[in-house]
């Protein structure tokens, strides 16, 4: 069966101008459009619809799509989608109406989609506003699993899953929106419309995979990107160009998945979770479409700050890390213990010498100041025995070499830290030249489109004006031509008369007073019938003060003819005027078909030639037009090379650069953990000092 032509989108442009005409749904009647800078119906246009603003009378706005091409059983597969989404009750809904003659373009009533407008953002440019914020991203992934979730339960599938296809809500929550390809149990065994967005569809999908199970690789790509980005916002402006239709993987990412630059940074991301994502997508790629598992959502994770995935806390760990990792056990402290024979004799040395001193000075043998001076050599003496045995103990060397442990991985950290410093700087570095390599690829193309745009107007503005100076010769050509023929017209009338009157001679005319001697006395005068005359004239004989009579002649003079007075020659007159007006009654209103083709002839070429000129000018400007269109197409095409070719290079210096990012992080990780045991184990030997090491020669504790 022959497919239906169906209009175009300009063809809708038009026919939306007039609501209250092209609409037969009475709420659409009449409705107002939105309009565009141009003030004409602003469409959103897709593969095959575009996309309309109606706000109807009652004030409730409607999307109304229009369809571009036909789709089989369109009627009987949107009833059944209708019909059972009207069973669900699920925020992502969006309620529609289809109106199988809802429109009326050039003449013929179409199909259309009558949508309930919803107030959101698409997916992508909710991003572009909002990747920084990680936890609501985080959230956005959560309820992209709970819709995923709820899909799966109903048994149905959207079938093209994608970024234009979810909208985002003020409060968060989600849409999903163009249900032409959703899959219900009403349809199973009907075959497959579309297979979906290029970039998010397994590259085995056909039409013939039309089942529950059809979004099932879309959704996994969807959450992978949307839980990458809750992790670490900068890959957002890393792996995705300016304007992309993807998110962060794409077409040729699933067609190459072990040669993708994209999968080979997500490989190595920081966090394990999203690693185990990326690894369950790449291996998605080589399975059959209706095998794939369904999603499983994780507890999705987000930094602390924009950064931190930069940022190690004071004791080393990654501020990300720092609430994932194991409480640590108390710090065991160390004491000193097992005085032995030499701490004690030395101690007993010391008594046993200050036990001297004082018995010396009881007994008066020694005076004080010699006694003193005894009990202070006893006592440095003993010092310096004790020094050498807190040197040689054990606990004393674990102290010393902890706390020296405790001093190198310090050090350790410090250069880590600044390694991954300077990794991260990099990084961005990489980063701001992949954006200045977009805006400026951005600004080169508005110049080129500029420039074009103003060569464009100088050609159209030359051709307006020659267009308009042939308008002009055209015109007066025209002019020249209906003159003309009004004058031949005249000429012709004029002959008719005069052929006329001279038929009618003057001795037959029979008037009153004019027999046969005046007659005569006309016919020397050289009037015989009425055309030999035009009219009288009188002049006034200044010795008399009487009339004489003059008759005008057609050859141009006047003429007296004697006894002919006033009154005759008034009668004269007045004779001719009605014979004038009996030949006029029957004088041509048309010129002959042969005279006007003879005057038309001589204009037809001026004409033809004009029309010559202006098909020439045409040819001309569309030649100029396609000439310029080609030079744009080129400088762009050359542009998109340029751009492309930096921008892969710039995605290769990051590439290149993210393992060594990723193990600045991790050794900068590995460092803070030595440091912190180091301070840890350092910690317990905080009483095995010199100072502690008397009291306990003396106490035993």
């Amino acid at each position: 069966m022959a497919t239906a032509r169906f209009p175009s989108g300009a063809a809708y442009v038009e026919a939306l101008q007039n609501t209250a005409l092209c609409f037969d749904d009475p709420e659409l009647k009449g409705a107002r459009v939105e309009l565009d800078k141009l003030h004409r119906p602003r469409a959103i246009s897709g593969n095959f619809a575009s996309v309309f603003s109606v706000t109807a009378a009652n004030g409730r706005r409607y999307a109304i799509k229009c369809f571009t091409r036909e789709v089989s059983d369109q009627e009987v597969r949107y009833r059944a989608v209708s019909d059972h989404l009207a069973r669900l009750d699920h925020r992502w809904k969006v309620g529609f109406t289809y109106l199988p003659h809802g429109i009326m373009v050039e003449g013929r009533r179409y199909p259309i989609l009558k949508m309930d407008w919803v107030e959101a953002t698409s997916l992508t440019r909710w991003l572009d506003e909002h990747v920084d914020d990680s936890p609501a991203v985080a959230r956005v992934a959560q309820r992209f699993a709970e819709l995923v979730a709820e899909l799966e339960h109903a048994g149905i599938a959207h079938g093209d899953l994608q970024h234009g296809n979810l909208l985002v809500v003020g409060d968060g929550s989600l849409r999903l929106v163009d249900y032409d390809g959703m899959y219900v149990p009403a349809l199973a065994g009907a075959g497959a419309t579309e297979v979906g967005h290029r970039n998010y569809q397994s590259p085995s999908r056909s039409q013939a995979d039309f089942d529950p199970t059809m979004d099932r690789f879309s959704a996994w790509v969807i959450y992978l990107s949307l839980v990458a980005l809750a992790a670490e916002p900068a890959l957002w402006h890393q792996l995705r160009e300016e304007g992309g239709e993807y998110l962060l993987l794409a077409e040729d990412d699933f067609t190459e998945p072990t040669t993708s630059s994209r999968f080979s940074i997500l490989l190595n991301h920081v966090s394990p979770d999203v690693r185990l994502l990326v690894e369950q997508v790449q291996a998605l790629v080589a399975i059959p479409p209706t095998l794939l598992p369904e999603l499983k959502p994780i507890t999705v994770e987000t930094p602390r700050t924009r950064h931190s995935f930069n940022q190690p806390t004071i004791a080393g760990l990654p501020a990300w890390m720092a609430d994932h990792v194991a409480d640590v056990e108390p710090v065991v402290e160390r004491r000193f213990a097992g005085r032995g024979p030499g701490l004690v004799g030395a101690t007993v040395l010391l008594a046993a010498v200050l036990v001297g001193v004082v018995v010396l000075g009881a007994l008066a043998l020694v005076g004080p100041a010699v006694a003193g001076g005894l009990a202070v050599f006893g006592g440095v003496l003993w010092c310096a025995d004790l020094a050498v045995l807190y040197l040689r103990r054990a606990e004393a060397k674990a102290a010393r070499e902890a706390r020296t442990h405790r001093d190198r991985t310090r050090q350790d950290q410090v250069s880590a830290n600044q390694a991954l410093a300077g990794a991260t700087k990099r990084a961005e570095q990489l980063d701001d030249a992949a954006k200045r390599i977009t805006e400026d690829g951005r600004k080169r193309r508005q110049t080129i489109q500029a420039t074009h745009g103003s060569e464009l107007a100088v050609v159209n503005q030359e051709h307006s004006r020659y267009l308009a100076m042939l308008a002009t010769e055209r015109t007066g050509t025209a002019n020249q031509l209906r003159q003309e023929l009004a004058q031949a017209l005249l000429a012709a009338q004029a002959e008719h008369v005069r052929s006329k009157l001279e038929r009618i001679l003057i001795a037959e005319s029979g008037i009153d007073g004019i027999g046969g001697k005046l007659v005569g006395n006309l016919r020397e005068a050289g009037i015989v019938t009425a055309a030999d005359f035009s009219g009288v004239g009188f002049m006034v004989n200044g010795q008399f003060q009487n009339k004489i009579a003059q008759f005008h002649l057609t050859s141009g003079y006047s003429v007296r003819v004697p006894g002919i007075g006033e009154v005759k020659a008034n009668r004269l007159e007045e004779w001719r005027r009605e014979q004038e007006r009996h030949a006029r009654r029957s004088q041509p209103i048309t010129l002959p078909e042969g005279q006007m083709k003879v005057i038309e002839a001589r204009f037809r070429a001026q004409l033809l030639q004009l029309g010559t000129a202006e098909q020439q000018a045409q040819a001309t400007i569309q030649a100029k037009k396609t000439l310029l269109n080609q030079r744009l197409s080129h400088d762009l095409a050359a542009l998109d090379l340029e751009q492309r070719a930096l921008v892969a290079q710039a995605s290769q210096e990051r590439s290149r650069h993210a393992p060594v990012l990723i193990k600045a992080q991790s050794d900068a990780e590995r460092a803070g953990r030595r440091y912190e045991a180091a301070v840890r184990d350092a910690q317990g030997f905080r009483r095995i000092t010199y100072p502690r090491f008397l009291v306990f020669a003396v106490g035993g504790r």
